[in-house]
């Protein structure tokens, strides 16, 4: 079973309607169900902030599908400082910003140690490149 590994924005955007991705992110829906999913912390936070958490019927639809699916909760302390320097350095040296769970997935993505398969995402301009080096496929 191959490892899936989802952006923020991908939670979200199936469980908030009124989001301007949720019908693609619906489509895509059955990967969950296919693969092992990986979730890191960071995940969790930004997606039960308090717009999701308000939300019952999104929140419920998240508990009962992480209940149903297969899937690992990964530790983010072994990229907090790194992640941190990275948000930084990539905010103010003027090349692309990146808020602190997208560094924290680029360097997951590129940890050797940890095998993601697929990796989905509505932001590939921020990943593509991590993701073609370690030959993870972008949906």
């Amino acid at each position: 079973m191959a490892n899936l590994l989802a952006d923020t924005g991908v939670w979200y955007a199936l469980y908030i309607k009124t989001d301007q991705h949720h019908a693609k992110a619906r489509e895509q829906a059955e990967l969950f169900e296919l693969h092992h999913v990986i979730l890191p912390w960071p995940v969790f936070y930004e997606v039960l902030r308090t717009k999701m958490v308000r939300n019952a019927r999104a929140l419920r639809l998240f508990e009962d599908h992480l209940r149903s699916m297969d899937w690992t909760e990964l530790d983010d302390r072994p990229y907090r400082q790194a992640a941190l320097h990275l948000c930084f350095d990539s905010a103010l040296a003027g090349s692309r910003p990146m808020s602190l769970i997208d560094c924290t997935i680029r360097l997951i993505l590129n940890d050797r140690n940890v095998a993601v398969d697929l990796f989905m995402t509505f932001n590939a301009r921020d990943f593509h490149d991590v993701c073609g080096d370690r030959q993870i496929q972008m949906v």
